[in-house]
């Protein structure tokens, strides 16, 4: 097989795969999360399926860590990548520590932080978990998305 359609069957596969994310809930922002979503959508070629928590279930009124944790844990289990707004309320999230340890520690997923427009200050918490940290645009996320996660 020559080189040039070894890679355009490659381009094919890339095209076909969807990618299974975990969107954290440090993106307690509708808003945020509904434009991470309208950048990947926009993306050609860039198929994923979201893995994430509704912001309707009752886990988020419920006050039992350890389900809530579990729950978070069995959404990431069958996850491809993991992504976690890189701003600094993320240090204060009920959910960032056990998001963080069933991410790296437990299932050892691929975490990509993302800094909002170059934010000043960041959460040096997700910085040091991070695979990857990009910036807040379409071809930054689906990229270091397609660099980590192996097809």
């Amino acid at each position: 097989m020559s080189a040039r359609c070894s890679e355009a069957v490659s381009n094919d596969r890339e095209r076909e795969r969807t990618y299974k994310l975990y969107l954290s809930h440090t993106w307690n922002h509708n808003h945020s999360v509904r434009e991470l979503k309208s950048f990947m959508d926009a993306e050609e070629a860039f198929r994923y399926q979201s893995y994430s928590i509704s912001p309707h279930h009752p886990v988020h009124a419920a006050m039992e860590e350890r389900k809530l944790y579990e729950l978070i844990k069995s959404k990431m289990k069958f996850c491809d990548a993991v992504i976690l707004l890189c701003g600094v309320y993320p240090s204060y999230s009920r959910w960032i520590n056990k998001e963080l340890i069933a991410c790296k520690e437990e299932l050892r997923k691929p975490l990509i932080a993302v800094e909002r427009y170059g934010s000043a200050k960041t959460s040096l918490l997700v910085k040091e978990n991070a695979d990857l940290i990009v910036d807040w645009n379409a071809e930054a996320i689906t990229g270091a998305i397609r660099k980590l996660v192996e097809p």
